[in-house]
């Protein structure tokens, strides 16, 4: 024993000391994960093996181009709207004082508690010409206004008012760790106030804009409730109707593709925008924390008052629809109705939850214990599926499993794997092994690694150092990272929608089911559950920046 300890010793400067029995049981469980990201984007690419022309000639006719445009000027128009919206008010917070500056620094992150699709159904409900409310303002008024918000500018605003915080937070987090000297050397070279932010900010928060408003891109490029509501035609509409209104999941399946292409252009041209780019660097001890500038009497009050606006519109209003909505719904029906609908999605995000969870643990203990470089990659590539929106999920996830099926009937094996809860869970897997790699692996970096390697020097196997060491002082982390994912599967609907099992309707998809026709007062209990919900996430977000 003793030989054999201290030549581990000797050889842990170079490589991981406590994983050399276990390599090849670590990079082996990796490969499934990868396998099972991979999976839907294969058998999506596959489905143009047969191609239903007079189909595909219909869709031509009508609206493909339609929906190459559609898709392509939101993309454009979420970049640039919330790169706009987010660093403008990090920008302000982060550099002047007036009143009410502490509570709008938090604040301005609520509307992360609001998923889009439930932010789109009141804008309709409340400001679309046929409204009850627009019908009151034209009786009281004697004004003849009929808005039409049912168009690329309402569903534009809807998004860029539901994902700014992802600006918001990144830029906010970069300008306040760069402390107050480099804006004193630039103001000693000539610089006034507004020169500071295209001069000296937006050069250093670059990077933190585009990644953030390449998330919020990436969020409404897998929406699927917002637009639907708005009646706006994208390529998340199109396959939705393509598989429940032509009944043919090929031409789903080939829908999905350019969305595929879609975001990978997307992903290239962001990649684009920040080659050269360095992240911002962390301030050091020595530095000065960020000063900020007194406002004049009247900037002051300005500021107070834009960003009082910006929270009616964006929180209050909506509270204030959903709550009248559900006070004017409310009945013993509707109540039974959303408790069936509650358990359901609480089963589904818990059993979810622990998945991924798992999922991701098993992925950052072999992506630190055993760093060669295949099973980093694997990782990498086990991790990509948040880029992937739930529609294309789930349509590749049908046709794979629908081949299996096929497979296992031709072998004599009867077995039902469509329309089960467990394809449900694979796509949650897939879509947010992201986030829970991203909570585990923080969890884990938090603990030494010399307990590992004391450990297996006196003999102690992975599973038990598993359970024993690692489990115990990663347990706050772990249970952060559940409460994360699990929302995020909460407020999930395009798999959801396409993958429930029959009967299975959540929270998401009965509030898609509600606002399909119109009835947003039923619609607006379960939105009320997702939002005081959707709080725990801005909440910890809150903390952690």
């Amino acid at each position: 024993m003793i030989p054999r300890s201290r030549a581990a010793m000797s050889s842990s400067a170079a490589a991981p000391l406590y994983f050399q029995r276990s390599k090849w049981s670590l990079s082996s469980v990796v490969l499934p994960f990868a396998a099972l990201t991979f999976l839907p984007v294969l058998w999506i690419v596959t489905s143009w093996a047969s191609v239903s022309w007079d189909l595909w000639q219909h869709l031509w006719d009508t609206q493909l181009t339609g929906l190459i445009w559609n898709t392509l000027r939101l993309a454009f128009g979420v970049f640039i709207g919330t790169s706009l919206l987010g660093t403008c008010l990090a920008w302000v917070v982060s550099r002047y004082e007036f009143p009410g500056r502490a509570f709008f620094e938090w604040a301005l992150v609520l509307p992360f508690a609001i998923p889009a699709y439930v932010f789109a159904f009141i804008v309709v409900g409340t400001f679309d010409g046929a409204s009850t409310t627009m019908m009151q303002f034209r009786n009281w008024s004697g004004l003849d206004i009929w808005p039409n918000i049912r168009n690329y500018w309402g569903v534009l605003l809807s998004f860029i008012f539901a994902f700014y915080p992802y600006v918001y937070l990144l830029v906010r987090s970069t300008l306040k760790r760069q402390g107050q000297e480099m804006y004193e050397v630039a103001q000693t070279l000539g610089c006034h106030q507004f020169s500071l932010l295209y001069r000296v900010a937006l050069p250093v928060a670059w990077p933190a804009i585009v990644t953030g408003a390449g998330l919020s891109v990436m969020e409404a490029l897998a929406d699927f409730g917002a637009v639907a509501i708005f009646n706006y035609n994208t390529f998340t509409t199109a396959i939705y109707k393509s598989w429940f209104g032509f009944f043919s999941i090929q031409t789903a399946a080939q829908l999905a593709t350019f969305l595929i292409v879609a975001v990978i252009l997307w992903r290239s041209l962001e990649a684009g925008l920040l080659y050269g780019r360095e992240p911002h660097r962390e301030k050091s001890a020595k530095t000065k924390p960020l000063e900020r500038v007194k406002c004049g009497p009247i900037a002051r009050w300005c500021c107070f008052f834009s960003f009082s606006m910006l929270l009616l519109l964006t929180v209050g209003v909506p509270l204030w629809r959903l709550i009248s909505w559900a006070i004017e719904a409310w009945d013993k029906q509707v109540l039974e109705h959303f408790i069936g609908h509650l358990g359901h999605s609480l089963v589904l995000a818990l059993s979810g939850g622990v998945l991924v969870v798992l999922g991701a643990l098993v992925l950052s203990l072999a992506a630190r214990l055993d760093a060669r470089q295949r099973v980093l990659m694997g990782v990498r590539c086990a991790t990509l599926g948040y880029a992937l929106p739930g529609s294309i999920l789930a349509v590749g996830l049908m046709l794979a499993f629908a081949f299996l099926e096929k497979k296992l009937q031709y072998l004599g094996v009867n077995v039902v794997l469509i329309g089960t809860p467990a394809v449900l869970l694979i796509a949650y897997v897939v879509r947010f092994m992201a986030v829970g790699f991203s909570g585990t692996s923080t969890a884990l970096t938090e603990i030494q690694p010399f307990l590992g390697e004391a450990a297996q020097v006196l003999g102690v196997s992975l599973r038990r150092r598993c359970a024993s060491i690692y489990a115990p002082l990663m347990a706050p982390g772990l249970m952060a990272t559940l409460l994360l994912v699990s929302v995020d599967i909460l407020k999930e609907m395009p798999a959801t929608l396409l993958l429930r099992p029959l009967g299975w309707d959540t929270l998401a998809v009965s509030i898609f089911g509600y606002t399909s026709e119109g009835d947003w007062a039923y619609a607006a209990l379960p939105s009320i559950a997702l939002v005081f919900i959707g709080l725990i996430p801005v909440y910890i977000l809150v903390k952690r920046y």
